[in-house]
């Protein structure tokens, strides 16, 4: 008994146990430990969006260089298409079309299926304004449509066909036929297309401005009108292998003289496709080879130069 006394006394003057937990200090290291883990993972996390930002700029601007050599190609081959007329053909007459593209006779000399100007714009003033060509060459491709029109089909007026026929071929304006001199007979509409580097994409308004190639293509009217090709390109630079008795070597457009545009059998092409936005913490200070011209730049736009060179078909 009386040990059991003694127990019970011991067990009522004894202290209670403290409860265990985190000190103020090792909370503080526990936060700041978790601080830094956090911003090291902000970290990666901006590291990760600028480099997928940066991607994105860089497979653009890629994407709509190979786009429009793609698209320059396809057009360059089929330049001088004329149906069924032969690969020496005679004009019969142009009716009524001396007033209608670029200036008299423009739309409709596809005699010269090929034809271009050198870093210049000697359009302003019928066909591009001023305030819509940026730099470098203009390159304008003729030919007629790809696809004939039914002889049951009803043609469109003021609008530009290509008569073709097998010994000559002529162009007129719908919707009357011309009479047809020597069967087999096709009419197709007329294809003319000046294209041209612009100053912005969207418009003249665009903050920033992206460079863009453009073209003004026939259309209804008959009118020249303004097409968007691809943006985000920067310069377009063109040479002409023109096949005279001297032989054939290539030119820029203001060495070729006005009898030797029908004799291009080969285009070369340069284009200079720029991204839309600049990349924080780069300096582009390359400098790019475009047949005669040579482009130095110092900015903190992203490019990449895309050459063509284009065997003329017809």
């Amino acid at each position: 008994m009386t040990a059991m006394r003694t127990f019970m006394q011991s067990r009522r003057h004894r202290p209670p146990s403290r409860v265990e937990g985190f000190s103020l200090i090792e909370l503080m290291v526990a936060l700041t430990i978790g601080l830094l883990i956090i911003a090291a993972m902000l970290q990666n996390l901006t590291v990760a969006s600028g480099s997928n930002r940066t991607n994105a700029r860089v497979a653009e601007f890629q994407t709509n260089g190979r786009f429009a050599t793609d698209f320059l190609r396809r057009e360059l081959q089929h330049s001088g298409f004329a149906g069924l007329t032969s690969t020496d053909p005679k004009l019969t007459g142009t009716t009524g079309t001396a007033e209608y593209g670029c200036g008299p006779g423009f739309a409709a000399n596809i005699e010269q299926p090929i034809w271009g100007a050198n870093d210049t714009n000697p359009l302003s003033g019928s066909c591009i304004p001023a305030a819509n060509y940026a730099r470098g060459d203009i390159l304008v491709v003729r030919r007629a449509g790809l696809d004939s029109i039914p002889s049951a089909t009803a043609l469109a007026a003021n609008t530009l066909y290509f008569r073709s026929e097998y010994a000559q071929w002529s162009v007129f304006v719908g919707p009357t036929r011309p009479v047809g001199v020597q069967a087999p007979v096709a009419d197709y509409l007329l294809q003319t297309d000046v294209y041209y580097i612009s100053p912005y994409t969207n418009s003249s308004t665009e903050s920033p401005q992206v460079p863009a190639l453009y073209r003004m293509t026939l259309g209804a009217g008959p009118a020249m009108t303004a097409q968007l090709v691809a943006s985000g390109i920067e310069n377009m630079q063109v040479q002409y292998a023109v096949n005279t008795a001297a032989g054939t070597r290539y030119q820029d457009a203001s060495a070729v003289s006005a009898s030797d545009w029908a004799n291009v059998v080969a285009v070369r092409l340069w284009l200079l496709a720029r991204s839309a936005d600049t990349e924080p913490g780069y300096t582009n200070t390359a400098t790019y080879t475009m047949g005669d011209q040579v482009v130095t730049v110092n900015d903190k736009f992203q490019r990449q130069l895309f050459p063509l060179v284009v065997q003329l078909r017809n």
